[in-house]
């Protein structure tokens, strides 16, 4: 290696990285990374950060061109969690030096480092980069599914067949009796009393952390709803809310589904939702993300049944320390 070239990393390396917790005052400084270089994984959404702060604890430095993003909330003493850091991936000089700085970062506590839920490009960079230095873990259950706009709005072929079926079944018993609004600050109240109902009814008095972390999460958002740039919709049945649904733009053609909650009472209510906030809000993007399943057999089936046609396949790759 040329001189230049050990200086760089050895530069790299010195970096004292300086994490703050994540705040809307770093979303213009973060967006920018995110949409350039996200991957359109909703793992990279800064509306994904700051309403998962309490699950996550996410904390952002930005030096020299990169953006590092550590997860305190899932870290150890023994571990360090982090995201794969974000910048420009041409230069893999550039990019060995980051990862360096990360490395550094970790073993200054003492700790070794855990990179979170890669896609499939930033495992092989780091695999390449690094050659045995990370074991690597697929993880099915943290895979991305990601649709065509056309596809969710227009359900086309005999695949969607059953989809299609469904749409108009909901339409055709409670269409005269449904209209649908953009959510506005007005909406934001009525929507809290909805999902104070939807989570009491889900518990039925019992305990689901998952399902308490999400719903802080929702409170979150609705307390920041403009300032972090949601867009959604309300649907009403004879002018009671029955649902809501909405989410954040995560490049130019992507776009996040975040939240849907209906009340399951309704048959096919959670399918016309998914459809029509893409159809009334997504006309400007080429791609939808409806996340993860996160191991929930349900929730596979459901989104398989849309054929998506992306699946972004997620890895957990952790530093081995050799004794």
């Amino acid at each position: 290696m040329k001189k230049g070239g050990i200086a760089m990393i050895v530069r790299q390396l010195e970096i004292k990285m300086n994490f703050e917790a994540v705040t809307l005052k770093h979303k213009k400084i973060i967006n920018p990374y995110l949409y350039q270089y996200g991957e359109s994984s909703c793992q990279h959404s800064f509306a994904a950060m700051f309403c998962l702060a309490d699950k996550y604890c996410d904390s952002v430095c930005e030096n020299d061109g990169w953006l590092f993003v550590h997860r305190a909330g899932i870290s150890s003493k023994t571990e360090r969690a982090y995201l794969f850091p974000m910048g420009d991936y041409s230069n893999e000089g550039r990019l060995r030096g980051a990862i360096e700085a990360i490395l550094e970062d970790a073993h200054r506590y003492g700790a070794a480092v855990r990179f979170e839920t890669l896609t499939a490009a930033a495992k092989d960079a780091v695999v390449r980069l690094f050659p045995g230095k990370f074991s690597v873990t697929a993880l099915r259950d943290y895979s991305e599914y990601i649709y065509t706009y056309d596809k969710l709005v227009n359900l086309p072929g005999p695949q969607l067949r059953s989809r299609r079926y469904d749409i108009r079944s909901f339409y055709r018993n409670y269409g005269s009796r449904t209209h649908i609004e953009i959510i506005e600050e007005k909406h934001l109240d009525e929507i809290r009393r909805f999902q104070k109902m939807w989570l009491e009814n889900r518990l039925n008095g019992e305990e689901d952390a998952q399902l308490e972390h999400e719903n802080i999460a929702i409170q979150l958002g609705l307390s920041n709803y403009a300032e972090l740039e949601f867009t959604g919709i309300v649907m009403y049945i004879d002018h009671v809310l029955c649902g809501y649904a909405y989410g954040v733009p995560l490049s130019a053609s992507s776009f996040d589904v975040i939240i849907e909650k209906g009340d399951r009472r309704i048959p096919d209510i959670y399918r016309a939702l998914n459809r029509d906030l893409v159809r009334i809000c997504c006309s400007e993007y080429q791609y939808i993300n409806r996340e993860e399943d996160v191991g929930v057999e349900g929730l596979r089936r459901a989104k398989l049944s849309y054929y998506p046609d992306i699946l972004l396949e997620k890895y957990l790759l952790r530093e081995v320390i050799n004794e």
